[in-house]
C-alpha cells in the first residue's frame, strides 16, 4: 500500500490546470461601489495539484477611494504593453493609466475571459523578464492560498497551463479558484516475474498479468471509463479483474483502500462499441485525488507475434464530456529457435542436410520435466523448414510431440519464453547414431525495454556456442563399420582353422611313430 500512495503522489505532477474563473465587470467612469476598503485580499486554489507550482501576476491595480466609494482599475506598469495590445477587450488611457473593459458582448462570457487569460498566460511564460511574479508557491495539499495581496485583477497560472483570471476587490477580497478540469492520468504496466514494467516475455499458453493505475486529479470527476485493447496474441481473462480504490484521507478516505464490487461500483463490459477488448465503467462516485488500481491477466495465444516486434496491450481513459487521456502501452515478447540436422561428409559437403531425425523439446520446473506439446504449422521440404508452434506442456513423455526434420534438415520451434530448454534426439536417421545426451539450449533476451523507444534483441546459446540466426546445429555421426561376409574376418578364420588342422595331423603322425618304436 505504501507503494500505491507513492505512485499516486508522483503522478499528480503530470496534471494540467484549467481553472474556474470569477471576474467582475470593469468599472467605467463614474461607477461607484458602496464598500469598505480593505487594502489587501487573498487567492485560494482548491483541488490544487500536489507538487505543482502556481504563480500569480497582478495585471491591473485596483484604486479605491473609501470616502466617496469610487474606484478604478489601472494597468500594472509591468503589464502596460500587454494591456495596450488587447484592443478587442480593453482600452488603456495612456495619460492616466486607467483601464476600461470595452468588449460588452463578452463581458460575462467565460469563454472570452478564458481566452484573455490564455493570452496573458502565454505572455507571462514567453516574456518572464518583463512581468515579475507577485507570488509563487508549490502545492503540498489540496488547497493553496496566497495572502496579503494588494487588490486588483490577477492571473493565476501553473507550469502546465496558461491559467485563469480572478479579481480581489473591496466587496470580495478573498477569491477562490477551483481547479476542476485538470487532466487525470493513466499508467499501464505488465509483470515480469514479480516486477512491474513496460515489457515482459512469455511463451504461448502462459498467463501474463497486467496492472493499470488511474490518478484522479480533476476537481469534478465524472464518466470515467477504462478502455483496454489487446493484440490478437493475448486473450483476456474476464474472471481475473480486481479493482482497488484508494481515497485520500483529506477527502474522507483511508490509506488501506477498498476493493470495489463488480456490478455495484463498476461494470465490466466485453462487448464494446469500439475496437477495445474490454471496458471498465466506474459507477461509484469518484473524488479528486482518488487512486484506482485495476489488475487483470491474459493468456498468450497461438496468434502471438514472434520476435522483437512484440505484442501490444494499450489502455486509455475517457472521462467527463468525451475527454481522453494519453494512452499507455505494454509489450509482451515471444521467441523462437531453430534446429539444423546435418552430417559432415568431408570435402565440399561438410553441411549435408539429414532428414528423418526425430527430436523432442523439454524444460525443467524444479525437479519436474515438462515436455513440449506442439502443433505442426508447416511440413517442410527440400526448400522450406518444418515449423512447429508450442501449444502446451506435459509431464508425460509419451504425450510429448516428436518432431521430424524435413529434406532440408531444418526445424523451427515457435512460441517460447526466455529460459533453459533441452533438445533430445529420440531417433537418428538411418545409418547414423543417435545423440547420447540432450543438448542444453538457453534463450537469452538480455535486458527488457523500459520505454517504447528502446529496442530488444535475443540470443540462442548451446554449450559455448551462440547460434547464428538462433539456429542450433546438430551434427550426426555415421555408425561403426563392422566386418563383412567374405572379407578379412572370414579369411582369418580360415587361416587359423587350417593351422590348427595341420598341427593336429603333425601331432598324430608323431604319436604313431613313437608307438612303433
Amino acid at each position: 500500500m505504501k507503494k500505491t500512495i507513492q505512485k499516486l503522489m508522483a503522478v499528480l505532477l503530470a496534471a494540467a490546470m484549467v481553472c474556474a474563473m470569477a471576474i467582475p465587470a470593469f468599472a467605467t467612469d463614474g461607477d461607484a461601489t458602496a464598500a469598505a476598503a480593505t487594502g489587501t485580499g487573498s487567492i485560494t486554489i482548491e483541488n490544487a495539484v500536489t507538487n505543482q507550482t502556481y504563480k500569480i501576476y497582478r495585471i491591473l491595480n485596483l484604486e479605491y477611494h473609501a470616502d466617496t466609494n469610487s474606484y478604478r482599475y489601472t494597468a500594472n506598469e509591468a503589464w502596460r504593453a500587454f494591456v495596450r495590445n488587447q484592443t478587442g477587450d480593453l482600452k488603456l488611457d495612456e495619460e492616466t493609466g486607467a483601464v476600461t473593459w470595452i468588449n460588452s458582448n463578452s463581458k460575462n462570457n467565460d469563454t472570452a475571459i478564458q481566452k484573455f487569460a490564455n493570452d496573458a498566460g502565454t505572455y507571462a511564460k514567453f516574456t518572464p523578464n518583463n512581468v515579475p511574479e507577485d507570488g509563487s508557491a508549490k502545492a503540498n495539499g489540496i488547497t493553496l492560498t496566497f495572502s496579503n495581496l494588494p487588490l486588483g485583477w490577477y492571473l493565476v497560472v501553473s507550469d502546465l497551463n496558461n491559467g485563469a483570471m480572478c479579481s480581489i476587490g473591496t466587496t470580495d477580497p478573498n477569491a477562490v479558484i477551483r481547479e476542476k478540469n485538470s487532466k487525470p492520468t493513466i499508467e499501464k504496466e505488465v509483470y515480469e516475474g514479480n516486477t512491474l514494467g513496460y515489457s515482459n516475455d512469455a511463451g504461448i499458453g502462459d498467463t501474463v498479468k497486467f496492472q493499470t493505475r488511474i490518478h484522479v486529479t480533476d476537481g469534478n470527476p465524472t464518466n470515467y471509463v477504462l478502455h483496454d485493447t489487446m493484440s490478437n496474441g493475448l486473450k483476456f481473462n474476464e474472471k481475473s479483474v480486481t479493482v482497488l480504490l484508494v481515497r485520500d484521507p483529506k477527502t474522507g478516505g483511508s490509506n488501506d483502500g477498498d476493493n470495489l464490487t463488480p456490478g455495484t461500483d463498476y461494470e465490466l463490459v466485453t462487448s464494446t462499441s469500439d475496437t477495445c477488448t474490454f471496458e471498465i465503467k466506474f459507477l461509484k462516485a469518484l473524488k479528486p485525488y482518488d487512486y484506482i488500481q485495476v489488475d487483470y491477466s491474459a493468456t498468450v495465444t497461438s496468434d502471438a507475434v514472434i520476435g522483437t516486434t512484440g505484442n501490444d496491450n494499450k489502455a486509455v481513459l475517457t472521462y467527463g464530456n468525451n475527454s481522453t487521456t494519453e494512452s499507455s502501452t505494454t509489450k509482451t515478447y515471444v521467441w523462437e529457435m531453430g534446429v539444423r540436422k546435418f552430417a559432415n561428409l568431408g570435402g565440399d559437403d561438410t553441411n549435408h542436410a539429414l532428414a528423418d531425425a526425430e527430436f523432442q523439446l523439454y524444460k525443467k520446473d524444479g525437479e519436474t520435466i515438462k515436455y513440449a506439446v506442439l502443433t505442426k504449422i508447416k511440413d517442410g521440404s527440400a526448400a522450406e523448414n518444418a515449423e512447429y508452434k508450442l501449444t502446451d506442456w506435459t509431464a508425460t513423455d509419451s504425450a510429448a510431440t516428436k518432431v521430424k526434420t524435413p529434406a532440408n534438415g531444418n526445424i523451427t520451434f515457435e512460441g517460447l519464453d526466455a529460459g533453459t530448454y533441452y533438445l533430445e534426439e529420440t531417433k537418428a536417421p538411418v545409418g547414423y547414431n543417435k545423440l547420447t545426451a540432450p543438448i542444453t539450449v538457453v534463450i537469452d533476451r538480455g535486458t527488457l525495454p523500459t520505454v517504447a523507444s528502446q529496442t530488444i534483441s535475443y540470443t540462442v546459446k548451446y554449450g559455448d556456442t551462440t547460434a547464428d540466426d538462433h539456429v542450433v546445429r546438430v551434427e550426426n555421426k555415421a555408425g561403426t563399420v563392422l566386418p563383412s561376409t567374405g572379407g578379412m574376418g572370414t579369411t582369418l578364420f580360415y587361416v587359423i582353422g587350417g593351422g590348427l588342422m595341420v598341427a593336429a595331423i603333425v601331432l598324430l603322425v608323431t604319436k604313431k611313430r613313437m608307438e612303433n618304436k
